[in-house]
């Protein structure tokens, strides 16, 4: 018994040493002098600075071009017969889902990087995408501007119905970004349907803009433009704990809030296959994980030995409720949440 359990344990450290060293053995100049282009939907630093660490430690001279989730979908899939990018990086999952399913992602099945999640969770998408990040939705609100206005800080979704909110709120446009139609899916996946519908159709009174970005709502919230927001808390924790935005508080609906994935995923037919997968075998380090919170971006982290930014403990601290949130019903009834939300709300309070 005590040679078994010896053996079993020299096991457990080889398979150990193995996952760790998983990424060891790639030439990471292997490529150089070669080049890259990248679609990248996470906020526009995060990218650069991603894209700009690959060029220097692979030698691979590395493009990007920032657009918001969908459009990096839309824009995917307008190109499919003749790929201008190679690599897709950032952005919630649903549009990745559904592009998987549109056959617009390569199958990357020999990436080394996976064997070191965190979690089973972040491999969803494996082989056509990887997940690279996790961010909650919730409020993101300026409770100086709340309290002035004898409006409390929203407890649930159902509050954002309310008339006291009347041109205080601002939401992401599901038809220019996969944070709108996340917003808009939890809506469904809570309270079905026909009561979701109803519920956009009364927020939307209350809505002063509709942005293009998932970002852009931590940002109006910043600007003045309105008082309470809806988006990722990460982006409103970087508001609050690195740009000084005092006033920002934050908080979960008590009837629960979905979670995303971020990702990251070759382009099918890229013109630069070798480079694009050394992107995501580099997307899945601690190195490159760790670049986020150094501008900003505070999501948590999906590989082992990357360390979540401390602030994004606050939010953990915050005990937000989490629903199971169903990624893949989302990608597979994207359009449907599209035209639904779209007969539900003001066309002109979309912002161009």
């Amino acid at each position: 018994m005590k040679k078994l359990t010896v053996l079993l344990a020299a096991l457990m450290l080889f398979c150990i040493i193995a996952v760790a060293g998983a990424q060891d053995d790639i030439d990471w100049r292997a490529f150089e002098g070669s080049e890259l282009m990248v679609y990248g939907g996470s906020d526009e630093p995060h990218v650069a600075a991603v894209c700009k660490a690959f060029e220097e430690k692979t030698g691979i001279k590395t493009s990007y071009i920032r657009l918001s989730g969908n459009d990096c979908f839309t824009r995917i899939k307008e190109e499919r017969d003749n790929p201008q990018a190679d690599v897709w990086y950032g952005g919630t999952w649903d549009p990745y889902i559904a592009a998987a399913k549109e056959g617009l992602l390569y199958a990357y099945e020999d990436c080394q990087g996976i064997k070191n999640y965190k979690s089973e969770n972040y491999g969803v998408g494996y082989p056509y995408w990887v997940g690279i990040y996790s961010g909650w939705i919730g409020f993101i609100c300026d409770a100086e501007e709340l309290e002035a206005r004898g409006v409390a800080m929203p407890k649930s979704w159902e509050d954002l119905t309310k008339e006291d909110y009347r041109n205080l709120l601002v939401l992401a446009n599901p038809g220019a970004t996969g944070t709108g139609v996340m917003v808009t899916s939890i809506l469904f996946q809570i309270f079905g349907e026909e009561k979701a519908v109803e519920m956009i159709a009364a927020m939307d009174k209350n809505v002063t803009t509709y942005v293009k970005t998932g970002s852009g709502t931590s940002h109006q919230v910043a600007l003045g433009e309105a008082a309470c927001g809806v988006g990722f808390l990460h982006t409103g924790l970087d508001y609050k704990v690195n740009q000084g935005y005092d006033n920002f508080e934050l908080g979960g609906p008590e009837e629960g809030t979905g979670y995303e994935v971020g990702g990251a995923a070759i382009i099918e037919g890229a013109k630069h296959l070798d480079e694009a997968k050394l992107f995501i075998e580099f997307a899945l380090t601690p190195e490159c994980q760790e670049i986020g919170q150094t501008v900003g971006s505070l999501q948590f982290l999906t590989v082992k030995g990357a360390k979540d930014p401390e602030a994004a403990q606050e939010l953990i601290d915050m005990g937000i409720k989490l629903i199971n949130y169903d990624s893949e019903w989302t990608g597979a009834n994207k359009d449907m949440i599209i035209e639904k939300w779209n007969n539900a709300i003001s066309a002109d309070k979309i912002a161009e």
